[in-house]
């Protein structure tokens, strides 16, 4: 229902958010990442981190057209019709990412002795 000028305005202040969104989750990555592991290991711990990160950019767009396509083919299902499905999957993602951040599975940086001292 937008055009012109309105629709420009939404769009940009939209593509902004993305971005601040997308820049903020990545740096609270790293910090819980630095406060993980020990110095000695964190460009080993650095390098997967991205590794993974790449691998999950690739995946991610088909993915997410398979799951959009396998959701439009089922428009009239009894459980999750159409695009239902596609937020079903989204917000089971975003729950596991919440999950993970508890406290039994959200690891934490042993104090060794050495350190105690200093």
């Amino acid at each position: 229902m937008l055009s012109g000028i309105t629709l420009y305005i939404v769009i940009s202040i939209a593509s902004v958010l993305k971005n601040i969104m997308s820049v903020t989750i990545t740096t609270g990555l790293f910090l819980i990442q630095n406060g993980v592991v020990e110095q000695h290991q964190r460009g080993a711990a650095n390098g997967l981190f991205m590794t993974g990160m790449s691998l999950f950019k690739a995946i991610g767009p088909a993915a997410g057209g398979t799951i959009l396509t396998w959701s439009q083919k089922g428009m009239d299902a009894s459980f999750l019709p159409g695009t239902q499905m596609v937020f079903f999957f989204l917000n089971l993602v975003e729950g596991l990412g919440i999950i993970l951040l508890f406290k039994p599975f959200l690891g934490e940086m042993k104090k060794r002795n050495s350190d105690l001292l200093h």
